[in-house]
């Protein structure tokens, strides 16, 4: 790469910043936040624009391949260097910010492009608002280096953290994909997460990320702005903060990982289907119908029950039924092609009861509102538990809905007419459906006594679909609002037939082992098309259900049996959330009013100068 005018040590550059450059000129330079052409012979920058798409295209590809399914992990540790050089070499911040926005946007097209398979104007736009967020980066990273001459290793990962903060818990409300998650068949990483969470994870990855970049920038020539300064001569400052900072998540890590705090739990059949889902719903009749589906699922029960578990996790909607009793009662007939509800529920609570066990799987509950004028029915996407005891099954009511997928906003109040026209361009509605769920409201809890363990009691929740990728949600099932450890471990059900063969199914695995890790509690995954297995609370993934060794395909399906593993531990970020994500994020705002700040001031300057 050919750097142009760059400097070989720091006397050399600070003579050449030192000549005659009139003020004026500084203050002009100040106010627009680039670099003149003189300017450029002072300090090294990229000489040509294909030396930024170079770096732009190395910062990529780097990234890609440090994701599931991919899991390169060690190259997200340097994934954003050739990005931060460009950053702060390129001397048009414009030129920086256009191709920024378009390493973001990228990187989501290619990794997440499995989203297509169910909507496309959507994908394009989610992936378009996504890409906003590089620039975003970019923006306090370029001032930061070149006006206040701070370390990367300092600055780059509190603003790295508090996008990703700002993208998961607010717009548009995505933690995928965070730096972190790249880590995480490295459990030495990831450990830290019951502290700070996945947040935690990406804070290190960005802090060696800058380290490097640091150790470039004082090799090269420290690219400045503005009269008179002095550029760092010496990267000691952030070898010493990176090394403490890996010093302490690899040795908390360490520690954590050899803790005997986890032990077996009860004994679970995680089922798993192979079913693809498709918008076109003519596809969908020429799949297995729902009754072949239903089939399937039994005979894998039966399977099953020969190593006698204390629990059977079905999938999220294994195949089409309504098992809330008051759906029951209308006594309406099943869809073409599928079984009665009612058949359904009498075989799911005869075989709890006849084996002694207990069998948790997803179903739609529809509750009828002949009196709302807006709804003849609310439905809900829920998760039933029938117990060895019979009766009515334990019912939860998923609170996290997936935007669009499971719900159109704007349903009920004053702007329900936004509602309507949206809902007739969506996959699933037109003007006479409206397939919105409605959200539940409640955190339940379900208890259960593993026969397998002489009835010791235990006590689980489930997570339904996405949910398990949403932070929040499986901190309110572990932590009660007392702030004590209220449930030992969680059951994630979910249906990735809409996206089979693709990558969404490792990444949705990630969420999982984080979720275990920063609760500390055991994972059981029962999905429709994979990957169904088991996460330790120290983010160990094993029983992955497989067919000869293959885990995601076209015929992959059966089941695994296995204890799941429970802990004893209740950690800090389960009582306290995402405090330090919180604090990144502020701290990124105050960055940004200091860049406002000396614009301001630069242009105050300018002009008493003019006059």
């Amino acid at each position: 790469m050919r750097w142009s005018n760059a400097t070989k040590d720091g006397a050399a550059l600070n003579a050449r910043r030192n000549s005659s450059y009139s003020k004026s000129k500084r203050s002009a330079n100040d106010a627009s936040g680039s670099t003149t052409l003189a300017d450029a012979e002072m300090t090294p920058t990229l000489g040509k624009w294909r030396w930024t798409l170079t770096l732009s295209i190395a910062s990529l590809g780097l990234s890609i391949i440090s994701f599931a399914p991919h899991d390169i992990w060690p190259a997200a540790y340097v994934c954003l260097v050739p990005w931060l050089l460009m950053v702060c070499y390129t001397i048009r911040a414009r030129r920086v910010y256009v191709f920024s926005y378009l390493i973001g946007a990228a990187f989501f097209f290619i990794t997440m492009r499995w989203m297509f398979m169910v909507t496309g104007i959507g994908s394009i736009i989610l992936f378009l608002a996504l890409g906003f967020y590089m620039p975003l980066v970019a923006c306090p990273v370029r001032y930061i280096v070149r006006r206040r001459r701070w370390p990367l290793a300092i600055i780059l990962p509190i603003v790295w953290v508090g996008s990703e903060a700002m993208r998961s818990m607010f717009v548009p409300g995505l933690p995928w994909h965070l730096l972190g998650h790249s880590q995480h068949p490295f459990l030495a990483a990831i450990q830290v997460s019951d502290l700070v969470g996945a947040y935690g994870v990406s804070f290190m990855v960005a802090v060696v990320n800058g380290m490097v970049t640091d150790l470039l920038l004082v090799r090269m020539g420290w690219p400045c702005e503005g009269e008179g300064v002095e550029p760092p001569k010496h990267a000691w400052l952030s070898v010493a903060y990176s090394t403490c900072v890996l010093l302490f998540v690899f040795g908390y890590g360490t520690v954590q990982l050899q803790s005997s705090t986890i032990s077996d739990g009860p004994m679970i059949a995680v089922i798993q289907g192979n079913y693809p889902n498709f918008v076109d719903f003519s596809r969908n009749e020429r799949e297995p119908t729902h009754r072949d589906r239903a089939d399937r699922y039994f005979q894998l029960i039966g399977e099953a029950q020969s190593q006698t578990p204390d629990l059977f996790l079905l999938p999220e909607t294994p195949w089409h039924m309504q098992l809330n009793v008051e759906y029951l009662a209308l006594r309406r007939r099943p869809p073409h092609g599928a079984y009665p509800s009612e058949y359904c529920y009498e075989r799911f609570g005869l075989h709890a009861v006849d084996y002694k066990t207990y069998i948790v799987t997803g179903a739609a509950s529809y509750i009828p509102t002949p009196l709302d004028l807006r709804a003849a029915q609310r439905r809900y996407n829920s998760a039933y538990v029938f117990t060895p005891e019979g009766g009515v099954p334990g019912r939860y009511d998923k609170i996290h809905r997936v935007l669009i997928g499971e719900y159109v906003p704007f349903r009920y109040g004053p702007l329900r007419f936004v509602y309507l026209w949206l809902n007739q361009f969506l996959p699933f509605g037109d003007t006479d459906y409206e397939y919105s769920l409605t959200a539940g409201t409640e955190f339940t809890m379900f208890s259960m006594k593993a026969a397998s363990q002489e009835g010791k009691a235990y006590r689980f929740a489930t997570p339904i679909c996405y949910e398990n990728v949403m932070p929040y949600i499986p901190r309110r099932f572990v932590t009660g609002e007392d702030g004590t450890k209220r449930c030992d471990f969680l059951l994630n059900m979910s249906n990735d037939g809409w996206f089979p063969n693709s990558g969404e199914l490792p990444q949705h695995l990630v969420a999982s082992v984080f979720r275990a890790v920063e609760n500390r509690v055991g994972v059981a995954r029962a999905v429709n098309t994979g990957i169904s297995c088991f996460v330790d609370p120290d983010g160990r993934v094993h029983h992955r259900v497989n067919k000869n060794g293959v885990v995601v395909g076209p015929d992959v399906d059966g089941y695994e049996v296995a204890n799941i593993k429970v802990d004893s531990r209740h950690s800090l970020y389960s009582r306290y959330g995402d405090i330090f994500s919180g604090l990144c994020l502020v701290l990124w705002g105050l960055f940004y009013l200091d860049y406002v700040g000396m614009r301001i001031v630069a242009g105050f300057r300018r002009r008493g100068e003019r006059s």
